[in-house]
């Protein structure tokens, strides 16, 4: 696949499920707003399209460090990229909130839901879940795994995280609780007893830098 016809495919996927393209009637993820007080559950793993554009666009360059298996994995993620089936899942499970991470990664996505929904937020670091391969790629262009882009991740919250992560991974689907909403406005992530405050992501740079990768 090429690289304008995988940006293609990814912009059709986030419009289908801003749409609510097969999720029903007024079930657009749009219409899904967080409230306080809930878990922070996130779908599959987070970077998985700036991995896969990446493996794609230097596979020769990547082939001198890594198995070539590994880097036909990492550009085969694309796979991953629609979040419809979780979307669906996640409106028969209680969710309250559901956000699309794109550009920006899981920090942009966390700031993102956290201000359209008005709320704070509390999340652990090391419990997001990211790919081995999206971390070895990352080192090699100098990326934050956190704010490479994360198409096929999606955010939810919920009263119950655990319960819906169980109805989740009941239809294959990896997702983790990774922290909770709170009330007020500050948005924190916490890393082995480490706090630090997400800022508001600044997109131009990111997209700027990324396409500068990915040509």
């Amino acid at each position: 696949m090429t690289q304008g016809k995988q940006s293609e495919e990814m912009k059709t996927h986030r419009e289908e499920v801003r749409n609510g393209a097969g999720l029903g009637r007024d079930c657009a993820i749009s219409a899904q707003v967080a409230g306080a007080d809930q878990d922070i559950v996130v779908s599959k793993w987070i970077g998985l399209e700036g991995t896969a554009l990446l493996a794609r666009q230097y596979y020769e360059r990547l082939r001198e460090r890594f198995p070539c298996r590994m880097i036909d994995e990492a550009a085969a993620f694309d796979k991953y990229l629609s979040v419809v089936p979780e979307a669906a899942t996640a409106m028969k499970s209680g969710v309250c909130g559901m956000h699309v991470i794109s550009r920006g990664g899981i920090f942009a996505g966390l700031w993102e839901m956290a201000q359209e929904a008005g709320v704070g937020l509390e999340a652990d670091l090391r419990k997001i879940p990211v790919r081995q391969e999206t971390i070895e790629i990352c080192e090699v262009f100098g990326e934050n795994p956190y704010e490479i882009s994360s198409g096929g991740c999606l955010i939810m919250t919920a009263e119950n995280g655990n319960a819906l992560v169980a109805a989740l991974e009941r239809q294959e689907i990896p997702a983790v609780v990774i922290g909770r909403t709170t009330t007020g406005n500050d948005r924190v992530l916490y890393n082995r007893g480490h706090k630090r405050y997400l800022d508001k992501p600044r997109m131009e740079r990111i997209y700027q830098e990324m396409e500068e990768k990915i040509g």
